[in-house]
């Protein structure tokens, strides 16, 4: 199969390759830095905008923590730890120059062993009360992810939305397994029984 042929989703499911990859980047060949940013550049910039809620900012951010990894790239001891290392350096990034609160739309209540959210079919029928209802809680859910204390947030993101387990979780923030896994646990009790309020409300 030809490069620009290449699915991301294989490539990000497949080690071997995109070890290939972060190597041939390593030596400073543009084509495979290309190819890592091409992988990764729109998840980087979900997760910036989600922390600062801003899309001009989080586009700003993104080009800023791929030329730190362009830098620092060589400085990656195992490549099986690519992701959170990527992630490590967005979330740097982000702290270093803004501190803002973040509208997120999330899942909060299905997780398997590793924190990862469990699939769930979704009906999406919805006649016009449905739909209005749906919008009315996406609003609630965003108000209380907005509220959450900041080291809430931001283990809450990476699991909710990002679906990265406790383990890549913990090494993006530097904390431990335990306290992610605590951390994770109180927030989605927050959200759950402030979202629990509006609607017996």
């Amino acid at each position: 199969m030809a490069k620009k042929d290449l699915n991301p989703e294989s490539v990000t499911t497949d080690p071997a390759l995109l070890a290939r990859f972060i190597d041939e980047a390593k030596t400073g060949q543009i084509a495979a830095f290309q190819r890592i940013y091409d992988l990764f550049s729109r998840k980087v910039l979900n997760f910036i905008y989600r922390m600062v809620a801003s899309k001009e900012e989080a586009e700003d951010l993104t080009q800023e923590t791929f030329i730190t990894v362009y830098q620092k790239l060589g400085s990656l001891k195992d490549n099986a730890k690519f992701e959170p290392w990527l992630f490590r350096i967005a979330r740097n990034n982000v702290y270093q120059k803004y501190r803002r609160h973040t509208p997120v739309t999330v899942s909060v209540d299905v997780r398997d062993e590793e924190g990862r959210s469990a699939p769930e079919l979704v009906d999406e029928r919805k006649d016009p009360q449905e739909s209005f209802q749906a919008g009315e809680l996406e609003r609630v859910v965003r108000r209380v992810i907005i509220d959450l204390p900041e080291k809430y947030r931001e283990v809450f993101i990476l699991s909710a939305i990002h679906n990265l387990s406790y383990q890549e979780i913990a090494d993006i923030v530097g904390r431990s397994l335990p306290s992610v896994k605590t951390d994770i646990h109180r927030a989605r009790l927050q959200v759950r029984n402030r979202v629990k309020e509006y609607l017996k409300g």
